[in-house]
C-alpha cells in the first residue's frame, strides 16, 4: 500500500482537532477528515472560522446538506481555510439526515449531487470527493450508485469514498446501518472495474491487516474508522506492515508530543475535550484498565493535564 493510500473515516463527535493531533503524530502519512459537517452548521456557526493547521495536511472536510445555494457558500469560506480537499457525505443513514433529506438519501437525488459538484467547482479549485454507500435499504442492485458516479463524475467528481454496504433508511440506527447490513466488497470491486479511470477507496469493515493485504491492491486507498479510534495503536501495525513509517513512538512520547501540540488550548478548553480521545491508547494490553482509570479521573478532577506523562507502566 502507498503511503497516500490510507485514510482515516470521519466519525461524528470523533474526529474533531484534537484527534485529528493524536493521529497525525502516530502517523505523518494518514489522511485525515473533519467530523460530516451541515452546511448549515459550517456556515451559520464559528466551524467556518477554523483554519487547518498545517501538521494537518491532507485533510478533507466533509459536508452534508441538499441545498446547492448552500454549498457555493460554503466553498467560498473553504478557500481560504486551507483544507485540501471537500468531500459530500452521501451515505449517513442517521435519523437527522432522513428528517433532512441529505446523506444517503441523496442517493436517490442523483442529479441534485451533480449541480452540487458543478457548483462547487465553480467556486473552489479545491478537489471533491464523494463518500457514499452500495445503495438502499436491502436491495442490492448497484444502479443507484452506478447512476450516482455516472453523473457527478460527468461534471467533475473523480474519487470516490465506498461503504461496502447499503444504507438502512429509518429502519435501523447509524451503529446497526454500519453491522447488519451485508459487506459486499465484490460488488464494490465491480464498480471499481467499472471505473478504471476513476479513484476508489474502500471502506466498511476493513479492520484486520490481512483484509487490508487483501483489498489494499485492488482499490486505490482504504479508509478505517472505529477500528483506529478504538485501537489507535493499530495504525503502527499498518505502517510497519507495509513499511510506511521507520519512526515508532513509544506510548510516553506519543503523550508528551500531545501535550505539546494542544498546549495553546490547555486554558481556554477543558480537560474533557482534550483527553477524552485517548482511552484506546493502551488498548488490548494489561494496562488499558489501569490507563483508563487514570486518564478518567484527570478528566474528571481536572486536574493538570500535564500529569497525562506521569503515567506509570510497571
Amino acid at each position: 500500500m502507498n503511503n497516500n493510500a490510507l485514510y482515516l473515516a470521519p466519525m461524528v463527535g470523533r474526529t474533531d482537532m484534537f484527534f485529528r493531533s493524536f493521529i497525525r503524530i502516530l502517523s505523518e502519512n494518514i489522511n485525515l477528515f473533519t467530523e460530516m459537517i451541515t452546511c448549515d452548521a459550517f456556515i451559520y456557526t464559528d466551524r467556518k472560522e477554523y483554519k487547518v493547521a498545517d501538521y494537518e495536511h491532507y485533510l478533507t472536510i466533509q459536508l452534508a446538506g441538499q441545498d446547492p445555494q448552500k454549498y457555493i457558500v460554503c466553498s467560498k469560506i473553504i478557500n481560504d481555510n486551507n483544507y485540501d480537499e471537500i468531500n459530500l457525505n452521501i451515505g449517513c443513514p442517521s435519523s437527522k439526515v432522513v428528517k433532512g433529506a441529505f446523506g444517503a438519501c441523496l442517493m436517490k437525488s442523483p442529479d441534485t449531487v451533480a449541480e452540487i459538484v458543478e457548483r462547487i467547482r465553480e467556486n473552489t479549485d479545491v478537489p471533491i470527493s464523494i463518500k457514499t454507500r452500495l445503495g438502499l435499504d436491502y436491495n442490492e442492485s448497484l444502479d443507484l450508485l452506478d447512476e450516482l458516479i455516472e453523473k457527478t463524475s460527468r461534471v467533475g467528481c473523480e474519487k470516490f469514498f465506498i461503504h461496502a454496504r447499503n444504507a438502512v433508511l429509518g429502519k435501523l440506527s447509524p451503529k446497526k446501518n454500519r453491522t447488519i447490513p451485508n459487506l459486499r466488497y465484490d460488488d464494490a470491486l465491480l464498480i471499481k472495474k467499472k471505473y478504471p479511470e476513476l479513484s476508489f477507496v474502500l471502506n466498511g469493515g476493513v479492520d484486520e491487516i490481512n483484509k487490508i493485504k487483501k483489498y489494499s491492491p485492488l482499490f486505490n486507498g482504504i479508509m478505517i474508522g472505529r477500528k483506529i479510534y478504538d485501537d489507535p495503536m493499530f495504525i503502527y501495525d499498518i505502517e510497519k506492515t507495509f513499511s510506511m513509517n521507520s519512526s515508532i513512538l513509544s506510548r510516553k512520547q506519543i503523550l508528551e508530543n500531545y501535550l505539546d501540540k494542544t498546549s495553546k488550548h490547555h486554558s481556554k478548553v477543558s480537560n474533557y475535550l482534550i483527553l477524552r480521545h485517548l482511552y484506546g491508547l493502551y488498548y488490548n494490553t494489561h494496562l488499558s484498565k489501569k490507563w483508563k482509570k487514570f486518564l478518567h479521573k484527570i478528566i474528571h478532577d481536572e486536574s493538570n493535564i500535564n500529569q497525562l506523562i506521569e503515567f506509570k507502566e510497571n
